[in-house]
């Protein structure tokens, strides 16, 4: 395929993408009363403003508090973007407005107080906002469509695609997308012997240290990284040889989530001894706050000597956008508006000066993919070009990419063209969790954007430019045996560290058949532990019934239960033991039967989640609930082997699985059928009676 092709299948598919997206959430709207909507989790009800403030950046933030207790989960976290709606039908279409979550509290299943929120409004949407603060009516937040991100991505490929029809050359994209007819880029293999390279981290393995020679000398490298094998820590170790080479070149960091780079920044700002090194891209809210002192929202406004004028003039703006209220002259109201925006626009250029500063004075810039492309940086090209300033970005390092779509990974490269960027090195892992696509009924836009920049290029090169970090840190050899041989050619090896460790050797825990053993099975085959239907009767929708219907297994959820007091019976601390379901419905009956309520708790410190939730994670434990169970041997999301491979590899000591072997078995999948094989021959095999586990 042309590179031509190539970029217009991704514009075809995320358009197609965009619109699935955009028709959930309209039907979502128009199928499901808001009570529906709240049981989904996908909306917070029952709202009254209790007060309006200036944020950070001289945002209006409006918080929000329930009137009374409604307690059901809610998905709802910080960096979301919702919008606010009023109850009332008599208000017009129009009178909704959109922002981010700043801060939201008691939003989780287990919690019977009330939830309240804070959220920062759309400057292009403040006086809609203004109004409906002050309409006394009561309201519903709900997450929606971030538009902004698909618009960002379209725009992106369009410039790629100009880029690559004007021939121009550039190191990074020639390797990415050659010209046709253009011999591909070898690698060079890097030769420890001659290295000069002197390693921060001391503890770093053999295909570690490779890894990160092989980036150094490399235009393009791919680290890839399965569980536990310290993909973190080399990436780490990479940034810091990258910006000790000389001592003007800067590191742009990217990952598709804000956890992920997050994650990279808290490991460096460790290590690094000059904070101001470290510079984090995005809003405040969503970031972890141990990073927010990286903050460039928060160290523009603090810290600098021009920090109090820009603060007396968020001041000014706060103090005229709560006059508004009481002018009733729409002429005059206008009037103040035009002030707020003189006001804003002598904070931006004071904003800009100090901004520049910080970025100048930075190492390493950390940013999601969408955040690489942010207005902070990108004005920042602008002093480059009037002298002041000089090269932002020498080397990109994606994390994550295989979590990433494609289109999103081109952001920092096509932002940063008036860079001289010389190097990029990717990390991840294609055997575990894929980007997130909301298509289910297009076979070539799910192919399309379900094949990474990751699977490409290894498509392309074949793994001339891999590096397979073979070492694992977390599991029991044991645990790890079946991942590896069926997901890495058996490559993984585990540290002698790790290798025989079971929840028996914690501190205080008894040894017994419960915690001696690294994996249980109990295989719930037979009539006792069918699986059942949670879907709910407004969906009507086929797409929104493939996202938000579920199933449940009682029987199951109640033998979890079982296991769990075993473990904690043989003095496991809960927070050692962790839960797991591919299966939504599955997850709430578990919060509800192991965490139980806020007044009536059975063992809250459980974390209990989605494989989506752990990603990333581990636990001393974990328990897997598979729930399918049924005749037909339907086994509907478990033949996603990289989903399963993220559950099973998440335990250090055990895993314990619960399902029903001869559904797999007989589901046709290959990967279930290797999988319940090995574990019968491999894991301590338990057949349970539905009679014990409820006494």
């Amino acid at each position: 395929m042309s590179n031509a092709a190539i970029i217009d299948s991704f514009l075809d598919s995320l358009d197609y993408e965009k619109s699935q997206d955009i028709e959930l959430v309209e039907s979502l709207l128009k199928q499901i009363p808001l009570k529906g909507l709240s049981r989904l989790g996908l909306a917070i009800s029952n709202l009254t403003v209790t007060n309006s403030r200036t944020g950070l950046a001289g945002k209006l933030v409006i918080e929000l508090a329930q009137t009374q207790s409604t307690p059901v989960s809610s998905d709802l976290k910080n960096g979301d973007i919702v919008i606010i709606k009023p109850y009332s039908k008599k208000e017009d279409n129009d009178q909704q407005c959109q922002g981010v979550v700043v801060k939201i509290s008691n939003a989780e299943s287990n919690s019977t107080s009330p939830t309240s929120l804070a959220i920062a409004i759309d400057e292009s949407q403040e006086n809609i906002a203004t109004t409906m603060i002050h309409s006394n009516e009561k309201f519903y937040v709900m997450k929606t469509v971030n538009t902004v991100t698909y618009d960002r991505m379209n725009s992106t490929l369009r410039k790629l695609k100009e880029f690559k029809e004007k021939s121009i050359s550039n190191p990074i994209i020639d390797i990415l997308l050659p010209t046709e007819g253009v011999k591909k880029l070898r690698a060079s293999i890097p030769n420890a012997k001659k290295s000069n390279i002197q390693f921060f981290d001391e503890n770093l393995n053999d295909s570690q240290k490779y890894a990160i020679r092989f980036s150094m000398e490399n235009k393009l490298s791919i680290i890839h990284g399965p569980p536990g094998t310290g993909k973190t820590y080399t990436v780490v170790e990479l940034i810091r040889q990258l910006i000790s080479k000389d001592s003007t070149s800067r590191v742009l960091v990217c990952a598709p989530s804000n956890i992920a780079v997050d994650t990279i920044l808290e490991r460096l700002s460790k290590s690094i001894k000059d904070k101001r090194w470290l510079l984090r891209i995005g809003h405040p809210a969503r970031l972890l706050k141990t990073n927010w002192y990286h903050s460039l929202d928060i160290l523009s406004k603090e810290g600098t000597d021009s920090a109090s004028i820009i603060n007396d003039i968020s001041m000014e703006i706060t103090k005229t956008i709560a006059s508004i209220k009481s002018i009733k002259s729409s002429g005059e109201r206008r009037k103040a508006w035009a002030e707020v925006k003189q006001l804003r626009k002598e904070l931006r250029l004071r904003e800009r000066k100090v901004i520049n500063d910080l970025i100048k004075q930075s190492r390493v810039v950390v940013a999601t993919l969408h955040g690489s492309s942010s207005r902070e940086l990108c004005n920042y090209y602008k002093s480059i070009e009037e002298g002041e300033n000089d090269n932002l970005f020498d080397y990109v390092i994606i994390d994550e990419v295989s979590q990433s779509l494609e289109p999103q990974c081109w952001i920092p490269l096509i932002s940063h063209l008036q860079s001289k960027i010389t190097k990029l090195v990717l990390a991840g892992d294609s055997k575990q969790l894929p980007p997130t696509i909301k298509t289910n009924n297009n076979d070539k836009v799910m192919k399309v954007l379900g094949t990474t920049l990751f699977d490409r290029l290894v498509n392309m090169y074949g793994d001339e430019f891999k590096n397979l970090l073979n070492i694992q840190y977390r599991m029991n050899a044991k645990i790890m045996e079946f991942s590896s041989k069926a997901m890495y050619n058996g490559e993984l090896k585990a540290d002698s560290s790790v290798e025989n460790i079971v929840l028996s050797d914690l501190p205080g825990v008894d040894s017994n058949e419960e915690t001696d053993e690294p994996i249980i099975w109990y295989d719930t085959q037979g009539d006792d532990f069918p699986e059942v239907d949670e879907e709910e009767d407004e969906l009507k929708s086929k797409s929104v019934k493939f996202l938000y219907s579920s199933k449940l297994n009682t029987n199951e959820a109640y033998l979890v239960l079982h296991h769990v007091r075993k473990l904690i019976e043989s003095n496991v601390q809960q927070d050692c033991i962790g839960i797991i379901s591919p299966y939504n419905a599955q997850v709430s009956l578990l919060k509800k039967l192991v965490n139980g309520t806020e007044d009536s708790p059975v063992y809250p410190l459980i974390e209990i989640s989605s494989v989506d939730g752990f990603q990333g994670r581990e636990k001393e434990c974990i328990i897997l609930s598979l729930v399918r169970s049924n005749d037909k041997a339907e086994v509907g999301f478990l033949k996603e082997q990289r989903r399963l491979n993220v559950a099973m590899t998440r335990p250090k000591r055990q895993l314990c699985v619960i399902g029903n072997i001869e559904t797999l078995q007989r589901s046709g999948n290959s990967f279930l059928k290797d999988w319940t094989e090995w574990s019968e021959d491999n894991a301590d095999l338990r057949y349970p009676d539905v009679g014990e586990i409820y006494e």
